[in-house]
């Protein structure tokens, strides 16, 4: 897993805000405080992933429904997490639409100026 990478697609993503909070974690925000994606433990990474996927990427070896946050949908992803770089910043941009889908509106339409 390049968290460098990581953190740098999470810097990409519209109206994303990088706080360092509780002793070391960096965490990517949207809309104030609306996590997006957490890094944590030098090699560690959580984010909220779609329902329909939690089961089956709770599966994958040095993945865990993330502690604390399991019940919002958190995944934990590893440093040994097979999974190649591009498909983890597919899952942090789903993430984004996951929360941007639960703000108002108009924030929503601030966020996406593209869509209706």
């Amino acid at each position: 897993m390049d968290i460098p990478s990581l953190k740098q697609h999470c810097h990409s993503l519209v109206g994303v805000r990088h706080d360092v909070k509780w002793g070391g974690v960096d965490v990517y925000s949207v809309h104030q405080t609306k996590m997006v994606c957490i890094f944590y433990d030098g090699d560690k990474m959580a984010c909220k992933v779609p329902d329909d996927l939690f089961v089956m990427m709770a599966e994958i070896p040095d993945c865990r429904p993330a502690p604390h946050l399991a019940r919002a949908g958190w995944i934990e992803f590893g440093g040994k997490c097979p999974l190649p770089t591009a498909e983890l910043e597919n899952i942090i941009s789903r993430s984004w639409d996951l929360v941007v889908d639960k703000l108002p509106k108009y924030v929503q339409k601030a966020l996406r100026p593209g869509q209706s």
